[in-house]
């Protein structure tokens, strides 16, 4: 059986092959004991998983510092190992400041990068100790300027991407024009600008989308530097993909090309370079244990009922546009079916997939679900009144 978390730590070394595909870090064995002990749906972490991951990035990013995006899974069974590893943290809010302090970060560990802040959320992070922040528009300059007038600012840029699931530039992001007249304008107000981020969007799958923004960020910088502001921090955000129902690049040969183009680009500038990773670092590292609790044969077709789905840990096919691999014990040797896996909500549109294969399932049977462990929990709620999944630590 899986040994669940207490404060040990282990590490894996980091994958060689180019391309890594959808994997539980449980097998059937061990969620047949686990789901015994805790119930089920449960969300499994492995620390194993996630250092791995961590020390790909570190490897292939060699001076690359990594504050993990708390926004794709703010659990403590992720962030407690990250921060024993000596990774930083990225939040945007004070409740995700509250769980990164909770496992163990501290505020000169952490940036804040949402770029439209409340007031609460901006005077509540700042007096925690929080003193670096995200803006990329005027209308925020004289906020930050009345409630925080002495904290380092990063303006955040728009920036276009081919391969990428979600546009993370549609809503946030300086335009390349505006970008040195609102870094004067923040001087202005007695700010100070000490670099510049970007996001190429979620789930990108080509690393030269990467080049592309490194290439617009240079020419930014130059022009900031002629205007007579000096930076000192380049943030690249996340964006690296992760293994669903399709295999994406290794970390290791992503993080590779990532890095040649870093070089490329800033390579002959004294910069200090910020990675932000989620879904990369966190989405394979945990793996769903969900059971079927209902079955009916609708219109010639088997309906399973499942106790975990759109509400819950699947809300990630609804607001991050994925789609997750359903494992059956056996299945190779057992014969497939067409069929519907729904979650246990009322609402009809409560539909997991309509198009994966399956055995023919028992009530009561298990299904593990890998690649779960970003924007699932942390997008998840208890619609009709039901428990959201228990998530727990293993080795």
């Amino acid at each position: 059986m899986a040994t669940v978390l207490d404060n040990c730590v282990s590490s894996e070394s980091a994958t060689t092959s180019v391309y890594r595909s959808a994997q539980p870090v449980v097998s059937f064995e061990e969620a047949e004991g686990l789901a015994e002990q805790f119930g089920s749906p449960l969300l499994v972490a492995s620390r194993t998983a996630l250092m791995r991951n961590y020390q790909a990035m570190r490897q292939a990013l060699p001076g690359v510092e990594f504050f993990y995006a708390a926004k794709a899974n703010p659990a403590e069974a992720i962030l407690r190992p990250l921060y024993e590893a000596g990774c930083s943290v990225d939040v945007c809010s004070y409740g995700e400041m509250l769980a990164a302090l909770k496992a163990g970060f501290t505020p000169d560990q952490m940036i804040h990068t949402h770029p439209c802040k409340t007031v609460q959320n901006l005077t509540s992070c700042y007096a925690e100790g929080l003193r670096w922040f995200t803006f990329d528009n005027a209308n925020e300059i004289p906020k930050l300027a009345r409630y925080a007038p002495d904290v380092n600012l990063l303006l955040r840029l728009a920036v276009s991407s081919t391969s990428s699931l979600i546009n993370l530039s549609a809503k946030f992001g300086a335009a390349e024009p505006d970008a040195v007249p609102l870094m004067l304008e923040a001087r202005a107000a007695g700010l100070t600008v000490k670099g510049m981020s970007f996001h190429v969007g979620s789930q990108c799958r080509s690393p030269e989308d990467f080049s592309a923004a490194l290439s617009q960020a240079r020419r930014i910088w130059d022009r900031a530097a002629a205007a007579g502001i000096e930076l000192e921090v380049l943030d690249f955000g996340g964006g690296l993909p992760a293994p669903y129902r399709d295999s994406v690049l290794s970390l290791d040969v992503y993080c590779r090309s990532l890095s040649q183009s870093l070089d490329e680009t800033f390579g002959d500038l004294p910069v200090r370079i910020i990675g932000e990773p989620g879904r990369g670092m966190c989405a394979d590292t945990v793996s769903l244990i969900t059971r079927v609790i209902g079955k009916s044969v609708r219109g010639g077709t088997t309906w399973y009922i499942i106790d975990d789905g759109l509400y819950g840990s699947f809300s990630g096919q609804m607001f991050d546009h994925v789609e997750y691999p359903l494992l059956a014990r056996n299945a190779q040797d057992r014969p497939v079916f067409p069929c519907v896996v729904a979650g246990p909500t009322c609402d009809s549109s409560d539909v997991v997939t309509r198009e994966q294969l399956l055995p023919d399932l028992e009530i009561g049977e298990l299904l593990v679900v890998p690649t779960m462990g970003a924007y699932t929990c942390a997008s998840a709620s208890n619609f009709n009144g039901l428990d959201m999944a228990r998530m727990i630590g293993i080795e």
